[in-house]
Order: C-alpha cells, then structure tokens, then sequence
C-alpha cells in the first residue's frame, strides 16, 4: 500500500495538515522546470518527487525538481 493511499484512511480534522514526500528519482527533463532553489533546467537529468499534502479535506499534490548538488544539501 502506498504511503499517500495509506494516510487517506486516517481521520483527518478539518485543519490538520499531514505532508508526505516521496524518494528522489532520477528523470530526464525536456522542457524547462523551475528547482526547489528557483533555478530553471531543462535538456538535462534531474530528481523529481512528488509531494502530496493533506489538509483535511482535499490532496494538494506537487512535483519538485532538483539537481543532484541540492537534492544531497537539503
């Protein structure tokens, strides 16, 4: 069972936020991509991950990307 599948059993209270950040896998990025230090890349290999974050009543996923340098500096 997935991590996100997995929280969407608890209860949530309307308020709670509940993040959950998937691994970093490498990708190939074609069209150009804002990191998650504001630097955009593209035509390059990249990590990506999706976070999803649950605040109760609806799931806000999102995709970030990042170079190597900033994924081992987080």
């Amino acid at each position: 069972m997935h991590r996100h599948n997995f929280l969407k059993m608890l209860h949530l209270e309307v308020g709670d936020v509940v993040a959950v950040e998937h691994d970093w896998v490498q990708t190939f990025v074609l069209l150009p991509h804002r990191t998650i230090t504001n630097h955009w890349v593209w035509l390059k290999k990249v990590y990506c991950r999706r976070v999803w974050v649950y605040t109760g009543f609806a799931d806000e996923p999102e995709t970030q990307y990042a170079t190597l340098f900033e994924v081992l500096t987080q």
